[in-house]
């Protein structure tokens, strides 16, 4: 594997990033606890917030630590076998899997965990700075969908901000691009709804 040309790695791990990321933690345990297709209930995701509508907060919990681990795995290998490509191109493709996976019909979760156990390793600085400016914002505001999504959309600004390179600043950007688009319906809400 190391010895293949770096294109040939990371052609590699975005084809294993994006099977890992389609591994959806909350459809299957929704699936084998209660037979049920989470996408099929509630809010329709089939992410951790939905899935702790039905399995309770002990289910929420495990879902968004398995939903974070798979990014983590995903970037950790991929900075295995082609340092910071690898793990930016195993982020990418997990939060891909995630959010289409494949033998799910193209309806999985929303990726913010996935998204940030993945960057934890690829950006930690700036994924932990963005992490403390969505509580920030939330402290603020009150509005939990809001704080996080506007944080997502300032990542590319903390990365620059912290002297991280452009490289850096575009891998984040793409991971927000794909985590805002899976939550269209969110953003087309907070921009028709006025504030109080």
């Amino acid at each position: 594997m190391f010895d293949l040309p770096l294109s040939a790695r990371l052609a590699t791990m975005a084809t294993f990033g994006y099977a890992v990321g389609c591994l959806n933690a909350g459809y299957y345990l929704v699936r084998a606890r209660r037979g049920a297709d989470l996408r099929a209930v509630h809010s329709g995701n089939a992410g951790a917030t939905n899935a702790g509508r039905v399995l309770g907060r002990r289910g929420f919990a495990v879902v968004l630590m398995l939903d974070a681990l798979k990014g983590t795995f995903a970037a950790l290998l991929g900075a295995s076998l082609a340092g910071y490509p690898g793990a930016a191109t195993g982020a990418l493709a997990a939060v891909c899997g995630h959010v289409w996976p494949a033998q799910l019909g193209w309806r999985g979760g929303k990726g913010i965990a996935t998204a940030i156990g993945a960057f934890l390793v690829v950006e930690p600085l700036a994924t932990s700075t963005t992490i403390t400016v969505a509580f920030l914002l939330f402290a603020m505001s009150r509005r939990w969908s809001a704080s996080g999504l506007s944080a997502v959309m300032l990542a590319p600004i903390i990365l620059v901000a912290v002297g991280r390179p452009p490289r850096a600043a575009i891998a984040v950007a793409i991971a927000g691009a794909v985590v805002l688009l899976a939550h269209r319906d969110e953003l087309r809400a907070l921009w028709t709804t006025p504030t109080a």
